[in-house]
C-alpha cells in the first residue's frame, strides 16, 4: 500500500513488485479520501486510474472510520 498526500485530500494507492521479480513496481489508484463540510468522502478508481464518486457511502466525521470503509470487502475497493 501506498498514500500521497495533497491539501485536504489522500490518495490510497496498491503497490505490486513484479511477478517475476525482473522489471519495476506497478502502482495502481484504490481510492481518494477528500476532507468536505460534512466530513470525509471516499471516491474510488475505475481500471483506468479515473475517480468515481461513491455515493452509496456518506461521509464519516474522521480519517480513522474512512479508512475502516476501505477495509469492509462489501465495498470491493481491492480486489
Amino acid at each position: 500500500m501506498g498514500c500521497a498526500v495533497r491539501g485536504s485530500t489522500a490518495v490510497i494507492t496498491e503497490e505490486r513488485a513484479p511477478w517475476d521479480g525482473v522489471g519495476q513496481w506497478t502502482s495502481r489508484r484504490v481510492a481518494r479520501l477528500r476532507s468536505t463540510d460534512e466530513g470525509w468522502q471516499v471516491d474510488g478508481a475505475d481500471r483506468n486510474g479515473r475517480w468515481y464518486p461513491c455515493d452509496h457511502l456518506p461521509a464519516v466525521p474522521s480519517l480513522d472510520e474512512a479508512l475502516t470503509v476501505l477495509d469492509d470487502p462489501r465495498h470491493a475497493f481491492w480486489g
